[in-house]
């Protein structure tokens, strides 16, 4: 069965940090590893212990549409994922456009794209955030 792939608390705190404040369905708590959906009672007393888990799709696409930065996730001939970053406000676009990629060490070598999103998301808002 697919199931939506979430953005790990880790990169859900950075998110925070960074200023992301977009509605989500599920949220962490100090208690649990995987993100999970509370009532507005549950939440209603202690709000700052939870943390918005957004879904690696909404994450990639705010920083793509507020911090012009693309997670471009690839598949290499090693049978391994990888990832890039382009900085969209720097591409210069004329017949073919010139990217401006940021990289990263450990960009390469994923066993899962899920893997290599979540890579991604921390090199970005740790790094060019």
């Amino acid at each position: 069965m697919i199931q939506e792939a979430y953005c790990s608390y880790e990169v859900s705190n950075l998110l925070k940090e960074k200023g992301f404040d977009e509605h989500c369905d599920n949220y962490y708590d100090q208690s649990s590893d995987e993100p999970q959906q509370f009532t507005l009672d549950e939440m209603y007393y202690s709000y700052d212990e939870f943390i918005k888990a957004p879904t690696h799709q909404m994450a990639m696409r705010w920083l793509r549409e507020i911090h012009n930065k693309h997670c471009d996730i690839g598949y290499d001939i090693d049978l391994k994922w990888y990832f890039q970053i382009i900085d969209l406000e720097q591409t210069v676009e004329y017949d073919y456009p010139e990217t401006k990629y940021h990289h990263a060490e450990n960009e390469t070598g994923f066993n899962t794209y899920e893997d290599a999103v979540e890579a991604a998301l921390k090199y970005t808002l740790e790094n060019l955030i």
